[in-house]
């Protein structure tokens, strides 16, 4: 008895540590399929934190998918393309160019996809069917023009009960259209993310933005008190993309927020299990390196779909040793 005691702690242990110096990241050829033995690594990008070498190649193929920014649907449907601003001489100044810059640094081992943030006429977008038809149109052409592997959707936020109807229809036209080629996600958040069944079923995943900018968001309390309200909505737990954050937040609630990389820069960070420091006479709030990992592990424990990041410019470089991206995948099997 004793013996199996043993064994069963020795699996236990390996299950939950991880390795500091593993540089895996998993194959995304599968992505599509929901129930996959790859574990998701996803990281949004920002057109104006791509500039200076702050998103250098190893972070990019660091995750196994990264979505870009930068595009809001107009009333009609149409697309509103964001540019971007040159540091010094540095960078890129259009979403095209976004694109182009990182597939030209990725491996076939990391997907690549829209990000459609909502803007301010996503709500009367998807109340009229000409424009839904547009968008979908839209959205389609621009994976085929970029050669793009699907779409993420950041809509803030269904409010009411209609808001939910329109979106969650919204949602399912939209994955008709993409088909199962395409991965298909959603971001929502833990005040809004009661979208219909059949929105989820047509989803590759659902994102929860288990962060700020409230402070006592960034704890693994509420980390796993906001996930578990998913699931006990009705969201499959390998349906789950759990979302963490690479930036800190005031603790006076004041909602001033500060990048992770300012933070190591200035020296702040010093060991591991750091989650609070004062910068500029503030007193900021974060998720260091074991934080971070306790988060992933709850994740992998639990049999999510995988985590993502916001956001991959803010974090420092993967070959930093204190990169909270290389703290991820530290956590995966090798």
């Amino acid at each position: 008895m004793k013996q199996w005691f043993y064994i069963l702690t020795i699996l236990t242990i390996s299950v939950l540590s991880c390795s500091n110096d593993s540089n895996t990241h998993l194959n995304a050829k599968n992505l599509n399929n929901p129930i996959t033995n790859n574990f998701l690594v996803s990281a949004y990008i920002r057109g104006n934190f791509y500039h200076d070498g702050r998103i250098s190649s190893s972070s990019l193929n660091a995750c196994n998918d990264l979505i870009c920014t930068g595009i809001t649907p107009n009333i009609d449907g149409s697309l509103n393309y964001e540019t971007f601003e040159l540091k010094n001489d540095q960078g890129v100044l259009t979403y095209q160019e976004l694109i182009a810059d990182i597939q030209s640094k990725i491996t076939a081992n990391t997907t690549l996809r829209l990000g459609i943030s909502g803007g301010k006429h996503w709500k009367e977008m998807i109340a009229n069917q000409n424009s839904i038809n547009n968008f979908v149109q839209n959205i389609n052409n621009a994976i085929e023009e970029f050669n793009l592997s699907g779409v993420d959707l950041d809509f803030e936020w269904a409010q009411t009960s209609e808001e939910y109807h329109q979106y969650s229809e919204f949602i399912f036209t939209l994955s008709q259209s993409l088909g199962k080629d395409n991965i298909f996600s959603v971001s929502l958040d833990p005040t809004s993310y009661k979208i219909s069944s059949k929105a989820i079923e047509s989803l590759t995943y659902v994102s929860l933005q288990c962060y700020g900018p409230s402070p006592y968001r960034f704890s693994y309390d509420n980390y796993v008190e906001t996930l578990q309200k998913l699931i006990n909505y009705g969201i499959p737990v390998h349906k789950i993309v759990a979302g963490l954050p690479f930036y800190g937040v005031t603790t006076n609630d004041s909602k001033q927020t500060v990048a992770y990389y300012t933070l190591v820069n200035h020296e702040l960070i010093t060991s591991p299990n750091i989650n609070e420091v004062n910068f500029n006479g503030n007193n900021y709030v974060f998720n260091g390196q074991n934080l971070m990992k306790q988060k992933v592990n709850y994740a992998i424990v639990h049999r999510f779909y995988g985590v993502m990041c916001w956001s991959l410019g803010i974090d420092v470089d993967y070959t930093n040793q204190w990169s909270l991206l290389k703290t991820i995948n530290s956590c995966l099997d090798k």
